[in-house]
């Protein structure tokens, strides 16, 4: 049975992924980053205080840490802030066979879970902590993939919020140490709780952000239910009322099979661009031609992406080319183009100093911006359709000054085929980390040597000075 299948996975996961550490070190950077560069960070912040009440004694048992304050939380309160802050610049990783960002929901409930049976008198070892981290990957895509992701989101739902639901549960629940009943009982909660819609997109709503939280702290409530032997329902993902049935047209239970063959980290890749992945291999053809290409002779701009990134960054195309704010950029392809070909790149301190994060003043009603915003177009064609979702691929079109250039991207930077390089990587955590009190060095040095050090030591190096 598939739930079956997933719990005997996480029995005997391996956590010794070589792709680990740099997820780890990812996911802090865009956590932390998110908490100093996010405009909605002091709304979310203020607003899970409240629902958490008073702070938790600084001795009391089953405490987390808010990033990178130091604040103490209970654990689930944690995963909700750290979740959501992983996720508030739309930068944490990308796997793609799923569309969703596992790194966010499950790196959150893993960290909250082990520091909460720390302070339970457990000694948390990184292998454990690893290891949960790794199951909490393979699951949540390998729910992803079988749900069908394009049914998924045609009936309205984040992928990341449901199915990372279960990839949290699962993180919590091996490093939980949770047996094969506590395992189940934790899927059959999970079940219940399951949520997330694609309304944000109506106004940017902030609820994209808090989603991978959300999901965070589900692992979190459905594993401490299930560790007080709550029983929760049988068969949760397969059954005839269960998530498949009930969240799509299309699923394909079979997926689940193989989820021992898998490494889903190893698949999952890693944002260069703090924007739509859709938009992302864009960027990468318009990087190599522009150059070549004065802005101001731009006279036409030609996107085409699949089908399904038209749709979130292309239409309607007149508001795509007039974002109003963070979220607005993050899904406009005019706005991709016009900061692409003006700056050469839209890396991290491009893209959100552009973008108003980094103190200077958004440059959406730049003349020159808006000047290159309409004269983009966004579509599809018909090989990129075709070879989607295995290739999220993109071609453009330049027309400057009488010629046109052409340029086209197969996959975009940061998958597993094309990694970034350790200069991108150091970029992007630097532009991150600038103003957190958090040393980069530091960070990274302890996430590669986690398995001789410990989940404190990790706190500790993440956390301002």
């Amino acid at each position: 049975m598939v739930t079956d299948r997933i719990v005997d996975h996480c029995l005997s996961v391996d956590g010794d992924r070589p792709d680990l550490p740099a997820h780890l070190l990812d996911w802090f950077a865009v956590a932390i980053g998110g908490r100093v560069h996010a405009d909605s960070t002091p709304a979310i912040i203020e607003g899970v205080r409240r629902i958490a009440g008073p702070t938790p004694d600084p001795g009391a048992d089953e405490t987390a840490t808010l990033l990178p304050s130091g604040e103490r939380l209970t654990p689930a309160d944690a995963a909700l802030a750290n979740g959501a802050l992983a996720h508030s610049l739309d930068f944490d990783d990308t796997h793609l066979a799923s569309s969703l960002h596992p790194g966010a929901p499950v790196i959150a409930a893993a960290l909250a879970a082990a520091e909460g049976e720390a302070g339970n008198g457990k000694e948390m070892s990184p292998e454990r902590f690893r290891a949960g981290v790794a199951a909490g990957y393979d699951v949540a895509c390998t729910v992803g993939e079988a749900v069908g992701p394009d049914a998924h989101y045609d009936r309205g739902f984040h992928v990341t919020a449901t199915c990372g639901t279960f990839g949290a549960a699962a993180a919590a629940g091996v490093v939980r140490d949770l047996d094969a009943d506590g395992l189940r009982n934790a899927f059959g909660i999970a079940g219940s709780q399951a949520a997330g819609s694609l309304q944000f997109l109506a106004n940017g709503a902030w609820n994209k952000r808090l989603h991978p939280g959300l999901a965070a702290r589900r692992g979190i409530e459905a594993t401490a239910l299930a560790a007080a032997e709550v029983v929760g329902a049988a068969e949760p993902l397969a059954g005839n009322h269960g998530f498949f049935a009930g969240y799509s047209d299309d699923p394909d239970p079979a997926v689940v099979d193989r989820i021992g063959e898998r490494d889903a980290v190893a698949e999952t890749g890693r944002k260069p661009y703090p924007c739509c992945r859709y938009l992302h291999a864009a960027i990468d053809a318009l990087r190599e031609i522009a150059p070549a290409v004065d802005p101001g002779a731009v006279e036409a701009v030609e996107v085409a992406v699949p089908s399904a990134g038209v749709r979130l960054t292309g239409e309607p195309i007149e508001s795509k080319r007039r974002p109003d704010g963070f979220v607005d950029c993050q899904f406009s392809a005019p706005f991709a183009v016009a900061l692409t070909l003006t700056e050469g790149t839209a890396d991290a301190e491009a893209f959100l100093r552009a973008a108003g994060q980094l103190g200077d003043p958004p440059q959406w009603d730049d003349p020159g911006i808006r000047r290159l915003m309409d004269a983009t177009t966004v579509g599809t064609d018909p090989a990129i359709e075709r070879r989607f979702p295995e290739e999220w691929g993109a071609r453009v079109t330049v027309t400057a000054g009488g010629e046109t250039r052409e340029a086209s991207a197969s996959a975009p930077l940061g998958e597993p085929e094309r990694p970034m390089s350790a200069a991108e990587t150091e970029g992007k955590v630097a532009a991150l980390l600038a103003g957190s009190g958090v040393d980069a060095d530091r960070l990274a040095t302890v996430v590669e040597s986690l398995p001789e050090r410990s989940v404190s030591d990790l706190v500790d190096a993440a956390t301002a000075e």
